[in-house]
């Protein structure tokens, strides 16, 4: 039946796009509490649950991550990218 070929591509495409998120996800957490340091969440699980709520909210994850490799470490940076890519920008 031709709807099993298609629900089967939307599931793997879905599956994908969240495995890409993430990653956006872990890249990110990994980059501000591993390499930066911050203590903006209480523990990695809690940066990831925020990061994914982020992505849902339509912010853009990966040219965020972008920006904060960009800003190595720099608070303000940082801080200048969550202005630029965070919450506040998708709205």
């Amino acid at each position: 039946m031709p709807w099993k070929g298609i629900l089967l591509i939307g599931v793997i495409a879905c599956a994908t796009e969240k495995a890409t998120v993430e990653s956006a996800c872990n890249d990110l957490c990994n980059e501000l509490q591993g390499t930066c340091d911050y203590d903006a969440f209480p523990d990695y699980r809690s940066c990831r649950e925020g990061c994914a709520y982020y992505q849902e909210e339509g912010v853009d994850i990966e040219e965020q991550l972008s920006c904060v490799q960009d800003a190595e470490c720099d608070t303000f940076a940082v801080l200048e990218c969550e202005n630029q890519y965070g919450l506040e920008s998708s709205e």
